[in-house]
């Protein structure tokens, strides 16, 4: 569903993704770790068109992704940024339905598909009629999965979504999210810093450094099969906060 191959790009002549190609099987959830800088939230952008390789290619399903095709191909993708990225200014429901109103959905569309999400997120419907600065962290995230989701996309890129959040919100949405992914068979490319989070949602771990993918597979396969002497820091880093991650 989505493949990178042998993909680069720099800011300013400074490399964040260097040669890197992955690839993730529909349905399938891949979290993507590793320390600030090391290009995971960079990956997601070029997955979905925000920012484009130097070199290499990228593919969605059986497209290419290239400026002619982007329009169509980011809307089989939905994208969920850490701080919600929530237009101020429209009510939660504005921002949720912004992109079927731009397509022309019929209204009735658009209303049953916005109570279907409302309950497949758990968000109360009224809710919906706030501002993004009158709602909880939580509820906000909330509403920036609504949108995510809207057009029923085959694909989710999660770039640190509950990273914003106090402990106990995050935990209760690490469960709902996780359900959620069971529940929709979406093809998700999820981006967090924290090993455990990442061991939760799922099977298959990326963790990058500098920009390119240093190791992958399971959180087993890191802690007790390290590449390198990188890995084998990074999960004794993760296990000094989060203590034992053997219920992950």
């Amino acid at each position: 569903m989505i493949a990178l191959e042998a993909v680069s790009h720099a800011y300013a002549s400074v490399p964040s993704v260097e040669d890197v190609s992955l690839s993730v099987e529909p349905g399938e959830t891949i979290a993507l770790i590793g320390p600030s800088g090391c290009g995971k939230s960079t990956l997601l952008k070029l997955t979905i068109g925000l920012v484009w390789p130097h070199c290499g290619r990228i593919r969605i399903g059986d497209r290419e992704l290239r400026p002619e095709t982007a329009r169509e191909l980011r809307q089989r993708m939905g994208y969920v940024i850490q701080s919600g990225g929530l237009f101020p200014h429209l009510r939660a429901l504005e921002n949720v339905t912004l992109a079927a109103r731009h397509l022309d959905r019929s209204a009735a569309w658009i209303e049953a598909r916005v109570d279907e999400l409302a309950e497949l997120v758990q968000l109360p419907r009224a809710l919906l009629e706030r501002r993004p600065a009158d709602l909880s962290g939580g509820q906000a995230q909330r509403v920036s999965l609504m949108r995510a989701l809207m057009l029923d996309p085959a694909v989710l890129l999660l770039d640190e979504p509950l990273g914003a959040l106090d402990p106990m919100i995050r935990f209760g949405l690490q469960e709902d999210l996780r359900s959620l992914f069971e529940r929709l068979h979406k093809t998700v490319l999820l981006v967090t810093h924290d090993l455990a989070e990442a061991a939760f949602f799922a099977r298959r771990l990326v963790l990058m450094r500098s920009g390119r993918i240093v190791q992958q597979g399971t959180y087993e396969d890191l802690a007790k099969s390290p590449v390198e002497e990188f890995v084998h820091d990074f999960v004794r880093a993760q296990r000094g906060l989060h203590g034992n991650l053997r219920d992950v």
